[in-house]
């Protein structure tokens, strides 16, 4: 959204600088208005947003050009109009519609609701260019080079007294203007969230998340909403259909900023590089390894978040087997000083999901169950999206084999539940219990891509190739995967939560079953949820533990 706010915001500049231009005077003139020179660092900022994504510096520059925009919509409004009685030629005509109106608000309405905001310590830059355009062009007033272009600049016409206090209240002006614009809320907690995405998923690091955010989709979001609220919030973006290892391994590279290290045993036997992208220069946190963190994980995040926590603290003994001390990542070593508050999964197939095993079931027919043709059509766009791009790796360094319910199971025994840490599961389901006690999906809160997966799994029973039986209590799910799958990993310490429940470290807490389809943690595609609540409610909950 912010990228395509912003070449909204340059194409209304082009437009506006050719009306300039057909009016004539030259680019020397045109420097002597405030106008002219904050739209031209508007339109550099937003050109370089469009580009280069949010990036630190680009972040500065948007938020002195939207300081400096307001600025200009402030005076244009509020005193030259009054002054001159110009309305329509200022603010409703020519280039005067596009720079004083029209980009001032758009600029203020991207910044403030759809950019990442630079820090308010930055609220000086605004302040001294405009200070700095005020004093040349006092100056230049002074000395007769100039005349104007504003009245307030008229030096030898008004006096030393009036224009300094004139400069006194622009200056005022545009630090309150700025500071409104750059305001965040002042931090509720000293935890860091971090944002975990699930199978076929996105993060901050992608160039569509700033479009379509993978936390929020087209409601907004997520992550821009807690951070304005004053919970440090941030989206990692590790691989669509990795493993949880190579996942887990991408995820501690974006939060210690440094190159992703996947082991030299797990790659030698996976059969890929050992070596993946340098994060060193752009980690997602700053001070990792002295920062209390708590960990979100949606579907195949939660099984990445958790392996995650466990390698974080004990490493790994296979790698440090194999690989010197010098060439071993911290990581494989374990002790991390980081401080693991919470770790929290969403719509996780902790178990395993029935969306993969029955269709390597023979015993079961697919071919007896209905699908209405809509259905059918739509049912594809899932198994598409999250199905593995091939590489040459070995077939279990994959997520689909990691969601089979034998291998979920396998990979619950290599993770502990810490004592010191604490658990949280939210499962979902969109599914409902007929009268004759069969399940079936709700289409009025499933979307269509799920429905036909969901009607499949609300009946499978059967057996796993490992032994472990699937039976009624598998067959509630929000499409993708079983509302008892996303509980707590079977055999942990758990309990049910309920109102008035004070948490326990070291002990999953099940949390009531969320209604809604396997989207609705992201706030839904078509069947929209307005999820925000939820993950404020969530987010002051982690902050008193």
């Amino acid at each position: 959204m912010a990228r395509l706010l912003n070449l909204i915001i340059v194409i209304l500049e082009i437009i506006a600088f050719a009306k300039v231009s057909k009016r004539g005077g030259g680019i020397k003139k045109g420097l002597t208005f405030y106008t002219i020179i904050s739209n031209l660092i508007a339109c550099a900022a937003s050109v370089l947003l469009v580009i280069f994504g949010q990036r630190a510096f680009v972040e500065v520059l948007r938020f002195t050009a939207t300081g400096m925009l307001v600025m200009t919509f402030f005076v244009t409004a509020c005193i030259l109009v009054p002054v001159s009685g110009r309305v329509k030629e200022l603010l409703f005509s020519g280039s005067g519609l596009f720079h004083h109106l029209l980009i001032p608000l758009l600029s203020a309405v991207s910044y403030i609701f759809a950019e990442d905001r630079a820090s308010i310590l930055w609220v000086w830059v605004p302040v001294i260019v405009t200070l700095a355009y005020g004093l040349t062009m006092l100056y230049l007033n002074a000395t007769g080079k100039v005349d104007g272009p504003y009245p307030f600049f008229r030096v030898n016409k008004l006096g030393a007294v009036k224009t300094t206090a004139w400069m006194v209240v622009l200056i005022m002006a545009v630090s309150v203007l700025s500071g409104a614009v750059g305001y965040r809320r002042p931090a509720e907690s000293d935890v860091k969230y971090i944002f975990v995405h699930g199978l076929s998923g996105w993060g901050s690091y992608d160039t569509i998340n700033e479009f379509f955010p993978y936390w929020g989709l087209s409601g907004g979001s997520i992550i821009r909403y807690l951070n304005n609220r004053g919970y440090e919030s941030y989206a990692a973006s590790v691989d669509p259909t990795g493993s949880a290892w190579d996942r887990a391994c991408e995820l501690y590279a974006q939060l210690a900023g440094t190159r992703v290290d996947y082991g030299e045993a797990h790659s030698r036997a996976a059969g890929h590089e050992r070596f993946g992208r340098d994060f060193t220069g752009k980690a997602l946190i700053d001070d990792f390894d002295q920062s209390k963190i708590a960990l979100i994980g949606h579907s195949f995040g939660g099984a990445t978040i958790r392996l995650f926590s466990e390698i974080l603290r004990d490493g790994s003994a296979e790698e440090r087997a194999v690989t010197d001390e010098a060439d071993l990542s911290p990581y494989f070593k374990g002790g991390s000083t980081a401080k693991l508050l919470a770790v929290v999964t969403l719509a996780a197939p902790t178990n395993g999901t029935t969306a993969y095993d029955m269709y390597e079931d023979k015993s079961f027919d697919l071919s007896a169950i209905d699908i209405p043709e809509k259905y059918e059509k739509t049912g594809g766009a899932v198994s598409k999206g999250t199905k593995p791009v091939l590489d040459g790796r070995a077939s279990w360094d994959y997520a689909s084999y990691d969601m089979h319910i034998d291998n979920a199971l396998a990979l619950n025994e290599s993770i502990t539940t810490f004592r010191d840490v604490y658990y949280f599961a939210y499962p979902c389901a969109s599914t409902v219990e007929n009268a004759d006690g069969s399940f079936s999906p709700d289409p009025s809160i499933t979307e269509s891509i799920f429905m036909k997966g969901a009607m499949y799994m609300s009946r499978y029973t059967g057996v796993t190739k490992g032994g472990t039986e699937i039976g009624k209590a598998w067959q509630p799910n929000d499409g993708l995967v079983n509302e008892i799958s996303a509980g707590a990993p079977l055999g942990a310490p758990q309990s049910k939560f309920a109102d008035g429940t004070v948490p326990e470290p070291g002990r999953w807490y099940v949390m009531p079953t969320f209604r809604g389809d396997h989207m609705a943690f992201q706030g839904g595609l078509t069947k929209r949820i307005n999820i925000k609540p939820f993950y404020l409610e969530l987010a002051k909950m982690i902050s008193e533990l």
